[in-house]
């Protein structure tokens, strides 16, 4: 039982990190060339929404590689 707890608590960290990592890589965009409405509130929340969808795919991709990798570990056992 504890295990899934640790496995939880990865699994959030790793969905935080990655959210924050693609946060930041999303700043180096000029994105006022691409959204030219006046409302910039609109704009942050949209490179936010982004942020989340990227850094969450990302972070779910490396945990099941890691799941698999502990998988085919324990195939060879």
């Amino acid at each position: 039982m504890t295990n899934l707890g640790i496995n939880a608590i990865i699994t959030l960290i790793s969905h935080v990190i990655f959210i924050w990592i693609s946060f930041n890589a999303l700043q180096a965009i000029d994105w006022k060339k691409i959204y030219n409405k006046t409302n910039p509130k609109m704009l942050q929340l949209l490179v936010a929404f982004i942020a989340i969808a990227l850094g969450y795919t990302v972070s779910s991709f490396f945990m099941s590689i890691f799941s698999l990798t502990q998988n085919i570990a324990l195939l060879f056992k």
